[in-house]
């Protein structure tokens, strides 16, 4: 749903002046991101580029300052979109902490947690929490059921490590304060975490790291202070938002290498890490000026880690005006607003109907301090780290069957968390049409979504193109069984219109399974340009009707200069054993489609010669793994299409 409606922002925000757009950009700094890193040295020399930094080798990223001053960033990256071994570029960013500029004295005691557990204290509305006590009737968090100790990783500006009340995770495998890198991770004394400012283990004794950590992890029933809204999950802390984007892009590598390793030496080393929490970010930042920032929520989702992201603390519209990291399209994040102990949206709070995910409490919610101490802080940086323990919470009452399919199908049921996020949310009139779930968290819901009864979640509910005549489109609609029980489905479409077809019209789904389901949208066969429309229904036996509606808005091209040019259809997506690429290309010329794994190596190849108008390759995959693969189209040596494929 946020796919369509970003291109609606990019649109709204057209008239805001360049200088208004970039007002957050770092001058004669960029970030590349290669498909071979052994083409540095011939970037640097050709574009009179230098290294700054290494941001990530495993993902080729790469800092550069631009020698000449007297070019502008913007004329760097334009010389260099189209060099084909480059992946992704743009402008270095500045990313400003959200911090609340309200400061309230501290205390302590559960009972004034009102987020927990709301019984009107402190002029509240009784029941307008997270039911978090209900939720603890099933689980308290800590493990899973595999045994695994499951960790939140949060990047902030640091973290008190010497708090009595916090569940800190350790690397074991490392000696500290030795200058070695014991474990061979490529971090040298990373024992309690890592520091991306100064490339070091010792982490800054701040209060709104610690005040966040605590939201997420502080310590339950232990007769001291405040409880977490997980009693036993693992806090790993990582210093590395507000400054630049490049310092957040080596904070969130660094998530990725810690989960990777404990994931490649089955929990002997690295950490469980299922989400990281951002209470950062750029008020009114455009989505397309930090694609390697959004890239790396994909890459942290392909192995199963949820990135969760507070919006601006400024009472504007998302959709309109834009925001990193929350107005992202990447589906591996979770957007959070600040709601009250009222229920309400809170007045200093941001909101979106497409690219807001749901509210959380974050209006006075006490948490940790420094120094052993406890405090009260407002905003969406508060809101945003109940989300994050909503997570961790859910896979420690997860079964074993779960918990097997989150280890084989990271990705997929890393989305199937996050659905049931979404869809167990208390509904609230102040945020059901501003948001996309309508709703604020209800941990208790999200619970009995993935341990109970027979529900579907059908995704995108909205299919909308524009389509020239003599043209076929395909897309995908996902259908995922929410619970645990076997449940079979129908699929039909309102007057059978001649113009859509699908790939079935039946189908049965095993618990936590997801069936992909074509939609081919066809203009061979309709007599005349204009808006054609309908609506697919999925129904079954005890089970909700959901629907997806189709728009489809038929025109005719042959008279627009260029027409039929450059036309792509890439499909299916996700994929199985074979994607088929069709182009249109006018003019004769030589073609080549690249396609890259999340680490940026390129995995296919293909070039051919064009001779005619239309093109169709097959390219035969049934050999690669499953995860997030990215491709580049083009034609005589200019890129003209690139997206993301997903192999299920």
């Amino acid at each position: 749903m946020k796919y369509y409606f970003t291109l609606a922002i990019l649109v709204l925000t057209i008239s805001f002046s360049f200088a208004q757009l970039n007002n957050k950009v770092v001058n004669h700094e960029i970030m590349v991101q290669l498909s071979n890193s052994d083409q540095l040295s011939k970037l640097l020399e050709n574009h009179n580029l230098e290294v700054k930094d290494i941001l990530s080798e495993r993902f080729k990223i790469y800092l550069l300052q631009i020698k000449d001053k007297g070019k502008s960033n913007s004329e760097v990256i334009s010389s260099l979109r189209s060099i084909h071994y480059i992946h992704n570029v743009q402008s270095n960013h500045i990313v400003e902490l959200r911090n609340t500029q309200q400061k309230i004295p501290n205390d302590s005691l559960f009972a004034d947690q009102w987020a927990l557990l709301n019984t009107g204290q402190g002029s509240g509305y009784a029941g307008a929490d997270i039911s978090a006590t209900l939720a603890w009737d099933i689980t308290t968090g800590g493990v899973t059921a595999h045994g695994d100790t499951i960790v939140v990783a949060v990047v902030d500006d640091g973290c008190d490590i010497e708090q009595n009340d916090l569940n800190l995770w350790r690397n074991y495998n490392e000696i500290p304060n030795n200058g070695i890198d014991d474990d061979d991770n490529g971090y040298v004394d990373d024992y309690n975490g890592w520091n991306v400012y100064n490339n070091s283990g010792d982490i800054p004794s701040t209060n709104h790291g610690t005040h966040v950590s605590g939201i997420i992890g502080a310590i339950g029933n232990n007769d001291r202070g405040i409880s977490g809204s997980n009693w036993d999950v693992k806090i790993l802390p990582i210093a590395g938002e507000s400054s630049t984007e490049s310092i957040v892009v080596k904070a969130l590598s660094y998530v990725y290498e810690v989960r990777e390793k404990y994931d490649q030496t089955n929990g002997i080393e690295g950490a469980f890490i299922v989400a990281q929490n951002n209470s950062f970010g750029v008020d009114k930042g455009q989505p397309n000026q930090y694609p390697i920032w959004e890239a790396m929520y994909d890459s942290l989702g392909s192995i199963g880690i949820l990135s969760i992201g507070a919006t601006a603390n400024r009472s504007w519209d998302i959709d309109s005006l834009g925001d990193i990291p929350t107005a992202f399209e990447t589906p591996f994040m979770i957007s959070v607003t600040n709601t009250t102990n009222r229920d309400f949206k809170n007045n200093s709070a941001a909101w979106g109907k497409t690219t807001i995910d749901l509210g959380a409490p974050g209006t006075i919610i006490w948490s940790l301090g420094l120094n052993n101490t406890y405090r009260m802080s407002s905003g969406t940086s508060m809101a945003t780290p109940f989300v994050s323990g909503a997570i961790a919470l859910l896979l420690s009452a997860a079964d074993s069957a779960f918990i097997n399919n989150y280890k084989n199908n990271p990705a997929q049921v890393a989305l199937m968390l996050k659905e049931f996020i979404l869809n167990g949310v208390d509904i609230l009139p102040d945020l059901d049409s501003i948001t996309v779930s309508g709703g604020r968290l209800n941990l208790f819901k999200s619970l009995n979504l993935m341990l109970g009864n027979a529900a579907i979640d059908v995704n995108p509910q909205l299919i909308s193109e524009e389509l020239p005549l003599d043209y076929t489109l395909t897309k995908s609609i996902f259908i995922t069984n929410l619970g645990s029980d076997t449940i079979n489905y129908e699929i039909s479409i309102d007057n059978n219109p001649g113009w859509i077809y699908l790939s079935d019209d039946d189908g049965q789904l095993m618990g936590n399974e997801t069936d992909t389901i074509m939609v081919e949208l066809s203009t061979m066969n309709i007599d005349s340009t204009g808006v054609y429309s309908c609506i697919i229904s999925i129904s079954g036996q005890n089970i909700d009707t959901s629907y997806t509606s189709v728009i489809m808005n038929a025109f005719d091209d042959s008279g627009i200069p260029g027409g039929n040019t450059n036309k792509v259809n890439v499909y299916p997506n996700p994929f199985g054993d074979v994607v088929r690429f069709d182009c249109k290309i006018r003019g004769q010329g030589e073609y080549l489609i690249n396609i890259y794994d999340i680490l940026g190596n390129e995995v296919y190849k293909h070039q051919e010669i064009n001779r005619n108008s239309s093109i169709t390759h097959i390219w035969h995959c049934d050999a690669v793994k499953s995860g997030i693969y990215y491709y580049e189209i083009s034609f005589n040596d200019v890129n003209i299409y690139s997206g993301k494929l997903f192999k299920n």
